[in-house]
């Protein structure tokens, strides 16, 4: 497993930030691969809608970390709710195809149970879709349980299922 720093990004406040991430975030996004697993409508991600997304970031309860390999490429990106009301959701989670089997989503979950535990939240929430077997595996061997299931949740018709894990030592 490759030993990676996970970073938050701030595109709201950074252009640099933005300037960095927006590309990336495209390309995981938009990639054949990851497409159907990260949009409910199966139609790709176009850079007006993300810039829009990362312009308010903060009034959405979004937050971006990404995981930088020794050189400081980006190569996978985590998106986090937090809402006091609603709690700690990971709302999305994406890895550059040539870098998944590394290790790199699993330290970007790891990070978001230390990111809520810090923020005194007692669980995280997360809604994947069945189909996407790669992340319930990474989820459930993280901890995660199946608490629910929303039917017909993408366009094609495929179903999702809702996880949550318990945090333990939560503020």
């Amino acid at each position: 497993m490759l030993t990676l720093k996970i970073r938050e990004f701030a595109p709201e406040d950074s252009i640099e930030d933005k300037g960095a991430l927006l590309p990336v975030f495209l390309s995981i996004w938009n990639a054949p691969e990851n497409l159907k697993y990260l949009s409910s409508t199966l139609i790709p991600f176009e850079s007006e809608q993300v810039e829009g997304w990362f312009d308010n970031h903060k009034a959405l309860g979004g937050r971006y970390f990404c995981a930088l390999d020794e050189q400081d490429n980006i190569l996978g990106v985590m998106v986090v709710k937090v809402n006091t009301k609603e709690g700690f959701e990971l709302y999305g989670l994406g890895v550059l195809p040539a870098h998944k089997g590394n290790g790199v989503g699993i330290q970007l979950v790891e990070h978001a149970a230390r990111v809520a535990r810090g923020l005194g939240f007692h669980d995280i929430k997360a809604l994947v879709f069945a189909d996407n077997t790669g992340m319930l595996c990474l989820l459930l061997k993280s901890g995660y349980i199946s608490v629910g299931m929303e039917y017909h949740k993408r366009s094609d018709g495929a179903d999702a299922v809702t996880l949550c894990k318990r945090l333990s030592g939560s503020q």
